[in-house]
């Protein structure tokens, strides 16, 4: 992203919104019209929502902003806008929004001579000393809706542990931006330098300085889905770079004729994944076209995905080369057990942790946008299936489950199945297992299942992270 064009793009964007907003509110007598009146939902549509995306934030279905997102602490408020990181899904933008008509600040009694900024602070220092509406330096609106703001901003912390890098207090006539809302409205000392504050008149002079501080790029930095390998430089440098490691964009798809049932597909493009200094995760991509993944037999009878491996290996050479090459030296690939994991996706108000039944550390992440798309990583390896299981075993067949009681179902899967459950590899290949016992097990465990539920364990690279070796020795393969 160019950061000089975005912002160019917002200047041009904040012009046009504002030049016809005022346009909509000028009396037009000879036409028998009054000026137009905003109200708060009015307000909401007519000029946050624009501004909003002008600024980065996407809204509706999807999107990295939450309207009337409900906040529990002693009583249930509902923030106006709430932007969230895509990414981790913290909050990090709060917009409380007030009818276009609505004054700026104004003291009361002695305090009608305070400057609009020593108003601010003198309001928020009686709040946060317990100090109540009726004795408030500003009139009892003001009050209130500072006191609203400071609730968000705690209700936040206190109840879900984020603290909130920016809040917004705005009609849309003028701008109140808190800057650092969790010191200001709990940590202190308030001074003015802790917020700023913009007005209409002056909304295009200073979109370079809202700009910096209200777009999604700057309080909610989500690295791109996917970068080519020359695009690497523009985002990491050799000497910040952190870690690499191998991984693969799995697609799955259910192919063939409408009359048959559905076939399972499997796409896997070659990746990588650059760590920068401070976290930042890059997944490279540069061939478009797909690896299937083919299984072929193989002189002593059995069936092999060697061939497949092979390939995938090769691509992911070469893309590793080319990284390399654009961080002008060599690139070390580390193991997988020094991947920290995708992120964990919270709920943004605080659902809390992983549900039941997912792996903790997560190597497989799901593409929130697409179905049945998934970056897999891989770590040394290049792909996450072995060219062979690590352990051999009986239970690969059905027939040799159901002699020991612990076959799955009443019937052996014969044809790869696409649903309850997925099964890629069928009966007596290598890589299919048909034992329950490890079917029960692995429940909780397993991070390919969206994939396939039926491979083998022993042939998955995910296993050391899967299963510790005392788990390992009590399945009935052995491990």
């Amino acid at each position: 992203m160019n950061a000089g064009l975005s912002e160019n793009d917002f200047r041009l964007g904040l012009a046009a919104l504002v030049d016809g907003l005022v346009r909509e509110q000028a009396p037009e007598a000879y036409l028998g019209a009054g000026e137009l009146v905003l109200h708060e939902h009015d307000t909401r549509i007519f000029f946050f929502d624009r501004l909003l995306s002008l600024l980065g934030w996407r809204l509706g279905l999807g999107g990295d902003v939450a309207e009337e997102a409900r906040v529990k602490a002693d009583t249930t408020r509902f923030v106006d806008y709430l932007g969230i990181n895509r990414e981790t899904r913290a909050p990090t933008l709060i917009v409380e929004a007030k009818a276009w008509d609505k004054p700026f600040i104004t003291g009361i009694s002695r305090n009608r001579s305070l400057t609009h900024s020593a108003l601010i602070v003198t309001a928020i220092e009686h709040i946060r000393n317990g100090g109540d509406r009726a004795s408030a330096p500003v009139v009892g609106e003001w009050h209130d809706y500072l006191t609203q703001v400071a609730g968000y901003v705690i209700g936040f912390k206190e109840r879900y542990g984020h603290e909130v890098p920016c809040a917004v207090l705005a009609s849309g006539r003028w701008l109140l931006i808190f800057t650092n809302p969790i010191v200001t409205f709990t940590e202190g000392p308030v001074n003015d330098t802790q917020f700023k504050v913009f007005f209409l008149q002056d909304y295009v002079a200073a979109a370079h300085l809202i700009y910096g501080l209200l777009a999604q790029s700057r309080l909610a930095p989500v690295a791109p889905l996917r970068l080519r390998s020359a695009q690497l430089g523009h985002y990491v440098a050799a000497a910040k770079t952190d870690a690499a490691f191998h991984a693969l964009l799995v697609r799955y798809e259910k192919s063939g004729a409408t009359l048959f049932a559905p076939q399972p597909r499997i796409l896997v493009y070659p990746a990588m994944l650059v760590q920068r200094e401070d976290g930042t995760l890059f997944t490279i991509i540069d061939d478009e076209e797909p690896i299937v993944m083919d299984v072929d037999r193989v002189e002593d009878g059995h069936d092999s995905i060697a061939a497949h491996l092979e390939r995938v290996t090769e691509g992911a050479q070469r893309l590793l080369a080319r990284c390399a090459a654009e961080l002008g030296g060599d690139l070390t690939v580390f193991d997988l057990c020094d991947f920290d994991g995708w992120p964990d996706l919270p709920d943004p108000l605080g659902g809390g942790g992983l549900p039941l039944g997912r792996p903790t550390k997560k190597f497989v992440k799901p593409l929130r946008d697409a179905p049945d798309q998934w970056l897999v990583a891989t770590g040394a390896r290049s792909h996450y299936l072995l060219a062979e299981p690590r352990v051999v075993c009986r239970f690969h067949a059905w027939s040799e489950c159901r002699t020991v009681r612990q076959a799955i179902g009443t019937s052996s899967i014969n044809s790869r199945a696409t649903e309850s459950p997925r099964a890629f590899f069928v009966d007596q290949q290598i890589y299919h297992c048909a034992n329950q016992d490890i079917q029960d097990r692995r429940v909780g465990r397993c991070h390919i299942a969206p994939i396939d539920l039926r491979t083998c364990c022993s042939a998955c690279g995910f296993q050391e992270a899967c299963w510790d070796p005392g788990d390992l020795a009590r399945l009935p393969c052995g491990g």
